[in-house]
């Protein structure tokens, strides 16, 4: 099937990602997510955005904006990724201008950022296609 729409509108879609989509809102990221072309983000979760410190939607939106952009821009990756097209033991570059580390153990993925102290997202939710890009839902928030 053809995607839904580009990034923005695939998270937007999910009742799992409500917390992402506050988060790009007030992060003022929602333009450059839903027209920069081609994109790879690892989504969190809303349960992941609540372990990281954001119990509500609220939290989110009374957020520090550099601090989300930080963040936000950490998850994402300046090319279309597949999860076939990632390959274990590398590092790959985010729009942060940082890397995050990709580890596959058979079917699994998991991503480490630098700040997470060795405890690795899991991808839940793979290779969701976006007018611009792909989608990788990720069971924890990426600390730079």
């Amino acid at each position: 099937l053809p995607p839904a729409g580009n990034i923005v509108q695939t998270a937007q879609a999910s009742a799992d990602l409500t917390f992402l989509v506050a988060a790009v809102t007030r992060a003022n990221l929602g333009n450059t997510l839903s027209t920069t072309n081609p994109l790879t983000v690892f989504a969190p979760t809303n349960a992941a955005f609540q372990a990281a410190g954001f119990p509500t939607i609220q939290s989110v939106q009374n957020a520090d904006v550099a601090t989300l952009t930080s963040i936000l821009t950490y998850h994402v990756v300046g090319a279309r990724a597949f999860s076939t097209n990632l390959t274990n033991g590398s590092d790959v570059n985010t729009l942060a201008n940082k890397t995050v580390r990709i580890n596959i153990t058979g079917n699994a993925v998991t991503v480490l950022g630098k700040g997470n102290n060795n405890n690795a997202s899991n991808v839940i939710g793979a290779n969701i296609v976006a007018t611009n890009g792909v989608v990788h839902v990720i069971d924890r928030v990426l600390l730079p």
